[in-house]
């Protein structure tokens, strides 16, 4: 087996194990809405939020470096 496979079955074993710990209801206050879902999933959909937040400002960064100067 290669080290990242390896790395990457730890990492799911990982993830796999924080979602069971975490499995107990929360409620989520936006604005006027209030949400009920498991503490993983709000620490999942946060996450990925972010993740694609960042992508985008990233893409944004390198458009600008990209354009010629007028």
């Amino acid at each position: 087996m290669s080290v990242k496979l390896i790395a990457i079955i730890v990492l799911l074993m990982l993830l796999l194990i924080f979602a069971i710990q975490n499995i107990q209801p929360i409620v989520l206050n936006f604005l006027f809405w209030k949400i009920s879902t498991s503490s993983v999933v709000s620490i999942l959909v946060s996450f990925v939020i972010g993740l694609l937040t960042g992508c985008l400002l990233m893409m944004i960064g390198r458009m600008k470096k990209k354009s010629p100067m007028s």
